[in-house]
């Protein structure tokens, strides 16, 4: 039996999206399946890394992708632990996404990045100006 967990996301941007998952070391196949313990899901982006099962990304109506991944076979044997490694996943990838459009956005409006750090917390400070 498959055990497919599910979590909202914001992501909106699938291009972003799919060179993020590279950034971070993920294999990337676009329109595929993603393997779970017993079974595979239809997902628009799929992302491994080598001996690993997948996670999915689908896109939702409202344009938002959801991430999906099968934890159980990867030694997860509990959903709590299973939601806990998904949202470890998630809040990795939604991290590095969220810099990459903030990044871009700046950029697109003409400012240019002076420093980037990642601060002891894990927060991500950027620090942008433009020359009038």
């Amino acid at each position: 039996m498959s055990h497919f967990s599910r979590i909202k996301t914001k992501f909106r941007h699938r291009q972003a999206l799919v060179e993020c998952l590279q950034q971070l070391g993920y294999l990337v196949e676009t329109d595929t399946t993603v393997r779970g313990y017993h079974g595979q899901h239809d997902v628009e982006i799929a992302a491994r890394k080598s001996g690993e099962y997948g996670i999915g990304f689908v896109k939702n109506p409202d344009g938002t992708y959801d991430m999906v991944a099968d934890l159980w076979g990867a030694g997860s044997r509990t959903q709590v632990k299973m939601t806990a490694e998904l949202d470890a996943h998630a809040g990795l990838i939604q991290k590095t996404y969220a810099t990459r459009m903030v990044l871009e956005q700046a950029r697109a409006d003409g400012f240019d990045v002076v420093s980037q750090v990642e601060e002891k917390d894990g927060t991500v400070r950027i620090v942008v100006r433009r020359w009038q």
